[in-house]
């Protein structure tokens, strides 16, 4: 619930038109962390998805996290 004075119009404008782009990143053993693409060297963490325990507890990798990352060229498809 969003309590505002301001009309609802001026609070979601420009809301429907965010499409982020996200991407699949390998971790470690098996892991994996989709980021969302924030410029060209830089994403924010989304989610992690591991299943070791101690992933969860690395604080470099939680979720709002900002790290560094500039996905490779994927090769052309023949």
């Amino acid at each position: 619930m969003l309590w505002t004075v301001m009309p609802l119009e001026a609070v979601l404008d420009g809301s429907d038109s965010y499409e982020p782009e996200y991407f699949d990143v390998p971790w470690n053993d098996g892991g994996r962390l989709i980021v969302e693409k924030l410029n060209m060297d830089s994403a924010r963490v989304v989610r992690l998805i591991s299943g070791n325990a101690n992933d969860y507890l690395d604080a470099s990798i939680q979720p709002g996290t900002i790290i560094q990352y500039a996905p490779k060229n994927q090769a052309s498809k023949q």
